[in-house]
């Protein structure tokens, strides 16, 4: 298998491990020690998410051509994943008023594929949003401001998962008003307590 960090060759140790997973750790540790992180794996032509990186780690790495590795600076992908994240927060606060709109009105047919993609995008928000406030909290993404400075740091809602829980529950028993009651007054609230930690984070600013 071939691997590039930011197009150079790189060659691999064969005491590292011969799986996927290993050479992706391998390449970590060679990105971090240069101060930079992953923005990008590309395996075989085919873009790698974090989903499809856990679901190929433990895949031989014999049986990949080439895997690039994209680095950048710790600021620009906070900046990037911030954007991100304000932008989908946007999106998804349209959208579950949009549904909400729907249900209260008893329009199940139409709230219904509108939904179905809704949720798919509130896990991947969520996960991002997880993502970005541990990033933070283990020093991957370094902030301008430090707790216990003049401006302290925002705090991020709480309770993300159980309200997803609680959605997809009242969803399976197709109870289609607890779903528009936990959209009105948890998910709507909480998108917007997230938009606004991130807002927030933005005018503080990386380093």
């Amino acid at each position: 298998m071939r691997l590039r960090i930011d197009g150079c060759d790189v060659s691999l140790d064969p005491s590292a491990g011969s799986t996927f997973g290993d050479v992706l750790a391998e390449a970590g540790r060679r990105v971090a020690s240069g101060g930079r992180v992953v923005s990008r794996i590309v395996a075989d032509g085919r873009e790698v998410s974090t989903r499809f990186e856990r679901e190929m780690a433990d895949r031989p790495a014999g049986e990949l051509d080439t895997v690039d590795v994209t680095t950048t600076t710790p600021d620009v992908l906070f900046r990037e994943a911030l954007e991100g994240a304000i932008d989908l927060s946007h999106a998804l606060h349209r959208d579950a008023e949009t549904i909400l709109s729907s249900l209260r009105a008893g329009d199940i047919a139409t709230a219904g594929p509108r939904y179905a993609s809704c949720i798919e995008s509130l896990g991947t928000f969520f996960q991002l949003a997880g993502s970005i406030f541990n990033a933070i909290g283990t020093g991957v993404f370094p902030l301008a401001v430090r707790s216990g400075s003049a401006t302290e740091l925002p705090t991020p809602p709480s309770a993300t998962a159980g309200i997803l829980q609680r959605l997809l529950r009242a969803q399976k028993e197709s109870d289609w008003n607890s779903v528009a009651d936990i959209l009105e007054g948890e998910i709507l609230p909480n998108i917007k307590g997230w938009s606004a930690f991130f807002e927030a984070l933005k005018e503080i600013g990386a380093k």
